[in-house]
């Protein structure tokens, strides 16, 4: 109805053109006060290893690159145990009666229950795949989101996975929920776009073609090494960015006092595509409608909680130190490195000498003994106490993510 229209398809260029050069100056300074946030998680992923691009290590032709599993390890464990208790094969839905227990009130409870998980184990085939990415992503970015929504075409609920790179918060915001500005970045194919036009969700207007592919955060580039994936500089899917802004604003033309809104711009263009309320019909309080979840790992002083890469980066990154200073060390003392006294062969020449080959070298006249001619560099084996603290920061590490999980499995009511 008239309440739940988009109402940039009513109001002047000139007022939505000034909406949108205010909210693009709060989005852009809402991602830079989450720049280092964002370098974090790209860290965080990165010291898994998984893309072969792991911080630190020694820079010598053979030197080792392994990465300590630790973090990939707490990932995956975490995500396991969530899941379970989450999303269990029957579905995730159970009922809960308030009040007296009739038997109208329990029928109608299973009914309800039954539907719910009919909806997500069989009807939106997507949720448990989105669930099981965000799961694996919480403990790396600190938090993650769920976006529910509801699809006009396929008659059912959809459910979208948002990276936290993908979600700027206000620097002022202390709470996800209570944060006056949410700002969720879509990156839509131009066959998306059209889709959304024909189904009335944006107006239609005329966009320049996007160019080169949209800038990525950092984490997602971290995360395309991982997949093995390099962005395409044709942009053959017409991929353009979106920004979804849920803000509580004064707009021109509308009302003048501030309320909740979703406003869609194009970033190219600076184009306000949609206005829609974002309370309920007939609520007085005109409170926000929530569209997404949020599942915080450790939730901390502010808007964002934190992740594994803050609580345990640092012991991560030592325990790869560690571990690839002892394969450096076994490599070092098993090579032939050696001084070669430069008179006593003809010309001086160095040797390269392979495992298993056999090379002669001329000696001077007096020289009967090749030891006088050549010796070994003293390179020490691995280190005992090296891989003692090794040990040591790997049960440290552990500690912590077992204190982090330990309680998932008393949480099932």
């Amino acid at each position: 109805d008239a309440f739940y229209a988009n109402l940039a398809e009513d109001l002047p260029e000139y007022e939505m053109a000034a909406l949108a050069t205010t909210l693009l100056d709060l989005i852009s300074k809402d991602k830079d006060a989450r720049k280092k946030r964002d370098e974090q998680y790209e860290e965080g992923i990165r010291r898994t290893g998984l893309g072969d691009d792991a911080p630190g290590g020694a820079q010598f032709t053979g030197a080792s690159k392994v990465v300590h599993p630790m973090l990939t390890e707490a990932c995956v464990d975490f995500a396991a145990r969530a899941m379970k208790e989450i999303f269990p094969a029957g579905g995730p839905a159970r009922d809960n009666i308030t009040g007296d227990p009739t038997q109208r009130k329990v029928e109608k409870a299973k009914r309800k229950a039954a539907l719910l998980n009919w909806q997500m184990t069989v009807q939106c085939q997507e949720v448990r795949s989105e669930l099981e990415q965000l799961m694996t992503q919480v403990p790396l970015g600190g938090a993650q989101y769920m976006k529910l929504g509801w699809d006009e075409r396929r008659n059912r609920p959809n459910f979208l996975f948002v990276g936290i790179d993908e979600m700027y918060l206000p620097y002022a915001a202390t709470n996800f929920y209570s944060a006056q500005r949410k700002t969720h970045v879509q990156y839509l194919t131009q066959l998306d776009y059209e889709q959304r036009v024909k189904a009335g969700m944006y107006r239609d207007v005329d966009l320049t073609p996007p160019g080169l592919e949209p800038e990525q955060s950092v984490a997602a580039q971290a995360n395309n090494k991982i997949e093995g994936r390099d962005q395409s500089s044709y942009n053959e899917d017409g991929l353009r960015t979106v920004f979804e802004v849920y803000a509580t604003i004064a707009i021109d033309g509308v009302d003048p006092e501030p309320l909740p809104y979703i406003i869609t711009i194009d970033k190219v263009t600076s184009k306000v595509l949609a206005i829609y309320r974002n309370w309920e019909e007939g609520d007085d309080t005109r409170e926000e409608l929530q569209w997404f979840v949020e599942f915080p790992f450790i939730p901390w002083r502010g808007a964002y909680p934190i992740g594994l890469p803050h609580m345990i980066g640092g012991l991560s990154g030592a325990a790869t130190g560690a571990l690839r200073a002892l394969l450096d060390a076994a490599h070092i003392s098993n090579s032939q490195t050696m001084l070669k006294l430069k008179g006593g062969t003809a010309g001086g020449q160095s040797l390269t000498i392979q495992p298993g080959q056999v090379e002669e070298i001329e000696g001077g006249l007096n020289v009967d003994d090749v030891r006088k001619l050549a010796m070994p560099l003293p390179y020490n084996p691995p280190n005992a106490v090296l891989f003692q603290l090794l040990g040591f920061l790997v049960d440290a590490g552990k500690g912590v993510v077992r204190t982090s999980l330990e309680d998932i499995a008393d949480q099932n009511p």
